[in-house]
């Protein structure tokens, strides 16, 4: 019968499971716990990054179907967030040119008091490619920012 087997298993894994619940009640704490609480930073030393007040330029490439085109950025900073945002459309493709001024038209609403950390942009309506160029100078501005 293959009962009383599975009652040794059983209270194998119990007498196991009491010691390990008894050493963790005495404030003691098994190898594998401790191992992981020392490879945990505490909160303390987990920092963000910070960002320096202040307005960074840069300039984002992307290929377009026309070719590779260019964009300037301008972004303003105060205490890691977005207060001001500036485009410079510089394609020289026509339909490219278009579409950068209608990115940078609309840009504004949807950066506009976020932080830079970690900042993307999607898409804004009607401006095809275009954030692929601004979310480069994006990268860019955050890696200079950073104090």
């Amino acid at each position: 019968m293959r009962t009383p087997r599975r009652t040794t298993i059983a209270l194998v894994s119990g007498v196991s499971a009491v010691a390990a619940l008894t050493a963790c009640s005495n404030g003691a704490a098994s190898p594998d716990t401790a191992d992981e609480a020392a490879e945990q930073p505490s909160a303390a030393a987990v920092e963000e990054p910070a960002y320096a007040d202040g307005t960074y330029t840069a300039t984002g490439s992307y290929e377009s179907p026309a070719g590779p085109e260019t964009v300037g950025v301008s972004i303003t900073l105060a205490d890691g967030m977005v207060t001001a945002v500036a485009v410079t459309p510089e394609a020289t493709n026509p339909a490219s040119q278009k579409f950068q001024n209608q990115f940078a038209s609309g840009v504004a609403d949807v950066v506009m008091g976020q932080p830079i950390e970690g900042l993307t942009v999607d898409a804004v309506s009607g401006s095809s490619l275009t954030p692929e160029g601004f979310n480069a100078a994006l990268v860019e501005i955050a890696a200079d920012a950073q104090a």
